[in-house]
């Protein structure tokens, strides 16, 4: 979508351990390990589950709930939703171990390069080398476990995919998926094929859109903008953007702008200031079968796999034999007494997860 490369959001590693749970019901990415159970001393953990003959603590489980809530900002934190996220937590680590033991059962490892490759995509996702390495090191996170955990988790999709038959798409398999579906995945709103280019600061956004003003091609534009255009739509590749972007979203200050000519410097935010050529406007229309047919197909191919992921998933969840020790800690507390019996008291057994306590045993 061209409006997520035009606006730019401030994005955070994600240290996690990745379990594609495609039977969760949160999808969750959970981070495991990486570090010693915030504990407070004097405090004694206890077993609450047995995954494959290993015991799972309290501290485990409630650091997993701990970890979602802070990289999702999920804000529903009664008794019942965190019974919820730690019964998926605890399904999740059993997950995580099998993955981990088929792995090496299978001898199944990611590459160097692999490693090296996903340490780089993360870093590219901060502005500047240094602001990486700033953002590691407050963090108090080091190169060899983020190494690990990208290891961990290309491994454990590595196993999937190993573990995953192909999945074959019949032509009317595809045909049913697109009567099915066809106004809601192949609707084609109403919009233009844009030219754009992303610029970090307004004086060299002018420069160039007067250079294109004055007659010159775009690509040679862009070429000499070189260093100062942060991204852009090549000539012959536009990008689609839809009319109520136009109308009602971030590019009305350029809605005016006729077709073939391009628009003014728009700023959409600090360090993010656009062009914009309109080149092409197109009426809305429901995608003919003939020209939808191949993505059709592959989100049934998507479908057939996910389908496939999940009943290799729930075999390992049945192998690994979750034995639960603690039913008390996955189920949400009996509701606190009404009336004037239960006022000014607090509820029993407020979660850790919300900061408030740590598991007791008692």
């Amino acid at each position: 979508m061209i409006m997520q490369a035009l606006r730019t959001k401030t994005r955070v590693i994600m240290l996690v351990v990745v379990v594609v749970f495609v039977v969760s019901l949160f999808a969750m990415y959970i981070t495991r390990g990486g570090g010693p159970p915030r504990h407070t001393e004097g405090e004694r953990d206890f077993a609450v589950a047995v995954v494959d003959g290993e015991r799972v603590m309290a501290s485990q489980v409630v650091a997993g709930v701990r970890d979602y809530v802070q990289q999702t900002g999920q804000s529903d934190l009664s008794p019942e939703s965190i019974a919820l996220m730690r019964n998926q937590v605890l399904q999740n680590i059993a997950l995580g171990h099998m993955l981990e033991k088929e792995a090496a059962r299978q001898k199944i490892e990611p590459s160097r390069e692999g490693i090296d490759a996903a340490v780089k995509r993360i870093e590219k996702q901060f502005p500047t080398k240094e602001a990486f390495q700033q953002y590691m090191d407050s963090s108090g996170i080091k190169m060899k476990a983020l190494q690990e955990r990208i290891a961990a988790q290309l491994s454990q999709q590595m196993v999937l995919e190993a573990n995953t038959p192909q999945a074959e798409v019949t032509d009317e398999e595809a045909r049913a998926f697109y009567d099915q579906a066809k106004e809601v995945y192949f609707r084609h709103p109403a919009g233009y094929n844009v030219l754009y280019a992303r610029f970090g600061e307004a004086d060299k956004a002018e420069e160039a859109r007067k250079a294109l003003a004055g007659g010159g091609k775009w690509d040679d534009v862009m070429k000499g903008s070189e260093g100062a255009v942060q991204d852009f739509t090549p000539a012959g590749e536009p990008a689609f953007v839809a009319e109520r972007e136009f109308t009602e979203g971030d590019l009305k200050g350029i809605a005016d702008t006729p077709l073939g000519k391009v628009s003014k410097a728009l700023t959409l935010g600090e360090g993010n200031v656009v062009i914009v050529v309109k080149e092409k406007k197109l009426e809305e229309k429901i995608v003919p079968f003939e020209e939808a047919s191949a993505d059709a197909r592959e989100m049934v191919a998507y479908q057939k796999k996910r389908a496939g992921q999940g009943e290799y998933l729930q075999g390992l969840l049945t192998e690994a034999g979750i034995q639960v020790l603690a039913p008390e800690f996955f189920e949400a507390p009996a509701p606190a007494p009404t009336g004037d019996e239960g006022e000014g008291t607090t509820e029993e057994g407020a979660s850790p997860e919300g900061g408030e306590e740590e598991p007791s045993g008692e």
